[in-house]
């Protein structure tokens, strides 16, 4: 399984699964210290109140000890350090790097050039893998299975990393899609061809 959570599709069917089959586990018995003794990196280089505590509460809940910063402006890249330097820096402290940026494509190569694992916390209109996560595993506790579902997404899905990230998730599902937003908000068409090279249908609505 691969140690960085940058994008949903690096991760197969069978691995989505099994991370699912551990979110069971975890939410039966979510105190287990299996991060005695690592330090956590929370990086957000733009501001996200939810998903920050979400992460820091899961790695205390661990065990886990946790350094970072919740606002950039704090941080030496506002001094002009590059995110090179600062991914390099903190992987020498740090176990595991958990990161929020806005540009698209900083979790990628924020994982090629640290020596720890770094998760994605969303980066721009990109990829949110870990919130595909936990709807993956909300969507199999309420319909009770993942297969053959009719899935309405609603809102901004221009730049909505989280439809984005769940949509490659679902495709290993036999999914049917509906998309509705405001045309200015329409699913890009880099999303919709990868749907058409699966066969997976969609429709459109522009009406909200």
């Amino acid at each position: 399984m691969q140690k960085s959570l940058v994008s949903i599709t690096d991760y197969s069917k069978e691995e989505m699964l099994r991370i699912l089959d551990y979110a069971a586990e975890f939410e039966k018995n979510p105190n287990q210290h299996i991060l005695d003794g690592k330090v956590v990196a929370t990086l957000f280089f733009e501001p996200s109140t939810r998903t920050r505590l979400s992460f820091e509460t899961a790695v205390n809940r661990l065990g886990g000890r946790i350094i970072g910063f919740s606002d950039a402006s704090t941080s030496s890249s506002s001094k002009g350090e590059t995110l090179k330097d600062t991914i390099k820096m903190v992987s020498n402290y740090a176990d595991l790097i958990v990161m929020r940026h806005p540009l698209e494509g900083s979790a990628r190569y924020a994982s090629e050039v640290s020596s720890v694992p770094v998760i994605n916390a969303g980066d721009g209109a990109n990829q949110h893998p870990s919130q595909t996560l936990l709807d993956l595993y909300s969507i199999l506790k309420t319909q009770g299975t993942l297969e053959n579902l009719r899935i309405n997404m609603v809102g901004d899905l221009k730049y909505g990393r989280t439809v984005h990230s769940l949509l490659q998730a679902m495709s290993h599902f036999n999914p049917t899609f509906r998309f509705t937003s405001p045309e200015e908000q329409k699913m890009p068409a880099e999303y919709k061809e990868f749907l058409k090279e699966r066969g997976i249908p969609f429709e459109e609505s522009f009406s909200l």
